[in-house]
């Protein structure tokens, strides 16, 4: 795998020596560095474009990586997956492989990542610490405390993640077992019943052949088309739902689930650095709360932007509304 204008850095995955990839791009000498990380079931392709615009246009060391092993169409290395804490880690090593490319010591680190990325970005920037967090479309709640602005978004999102987590769960039984699952329950859902099943919205990956040519090959999502791609791998496999699996057990552990609410802490993110948060408008359904955003308008230095015409997925649906708010907010114009 490899993209113009970048280099490939390898670095470990916990244990594991260079399993995992950064892929690097801009001047060595950068006074910012930007460390990109999108969620399921993206690889580096989804933040490619972004990075680019921000090497090339704002100057910046930029470093895109993705959650562990999403990059790899073989057999995993941890066929178990990487709990939440696991992947926190794996950022953290991915941060450090960006860092050792600066040749800038007093380079400030900004951290974009979306969708299950905001979990290790939360709990870098609750812990370590970065200059600024852009965040694309999801919000960390804490599900003790929390309650979701409508019943309907928290029965939704509990559906389709199930869904998921089953699909990881019995591909470690039986892989064809879990590939059916998931192309069964996302069909189902994402396609038949989308209107009132799905999380997200029409930009949001569903072609023109329609629902059931995901059954022409069970295991494919059919995601990829430009205007509404998802994932740049080929194939998606019950392996990338292994978040989903993790967060699904870890619900059932009151005190795991407790250090992990604080470790991701949007409250306190907030008081550490200015927070950028943008997400698209057309959804079925929001993955933050209305109080959240009302924190962020209220909080000096903290944007919100809603993106018109957008989905999950809006830095690809509105890739120039999004670079163009992201430069501004990093460059601090």
């Amino acid at each position: 795998m490899s993209y113009p204008g970048f280099r490939a850095v390898p670095h470990a995955l916990l244990e594991i020596e260079d399993a995992a990839t950064v892929f690097v791009a801009g001047p060595p000498e950068a006074d910012k560095i930007v460390f990109l990380c999108a969620g399921f079931p993206c690889d580096h392709s989804s933040f490619i474009p972004l990075a680019s615009y921000l090497a090339n246009e704002c100057g910046c060391l930029v470093g895109v990586s993705c959650m562990p092993e999403f990059d790899c169409e073989g057999p995993p290395h941890r066929p178990e997956g990487y709990d939440m804490f696991e992947t926190a880690r794996c950022f953290g090593q991915g941060v450090a492989a960006l860092r050792a490319q600066s040749t800038s010591p007093n380079a400030k680190l900004i951290l974009v990542v979306h969708d299950f990325g905001i979990v290790p970005g939360f709990a870098y920037s609750n812990t370590v610490g970065c200059e600024k967090l852009v965040v694309f479309d999801v919000i960390p709640a804490n599900p003790l405390e929390d309650k979701p602005d409508r019943v309907y978004y928290a029965l939704v999102h509990a559906n389709y993640q199930s869904m998921f987590a089953l699909s990881f769960r019995l591909s470690r039984v039986w892989a064809p077992l879990g590939r059916a699952w998931l192309s069964i329950g996302a069909t189902l859902i994402f396609g038949v019943f989308r209107r009132w099943l799905g999380c997200t919205g029409p930009r949001d990956g569903w072609p023109s052949r329609g629902a059931l040519g995901m059954f022409a090959r069970l295991g494919d999502m059919p995601w990829q088309t430009p205007d509404k791609a998802i994932g740049a791998s080929l194939v998606m496999t019950p392996f990338r739902c292994n978040p989903y699996w993790h967060t699904l057990k870890l619900a059932a552990d009151k005190e795991g689930m407790d250090r992990l609410s604080k470790l991701i802490s949007f409250d306190e993110s907030v008081t550490k650095q200015p927070v950028c948060y943008l997400y698209g408008e057309e959804k079925n359904t929001h993955f933050h709360l209305n109080a959240q955003l009302e924190k962020l308008r209220a909080t000096p230095g903290c944007e919100v932007h809603g993106v018109p015409d957008a989905g999950h997925w809006c830095y690809k649906h509105a890739p120039d509304f999004c670079n163009q708010a992201v430069g501004r907010f990093i460059s601090g114009a």
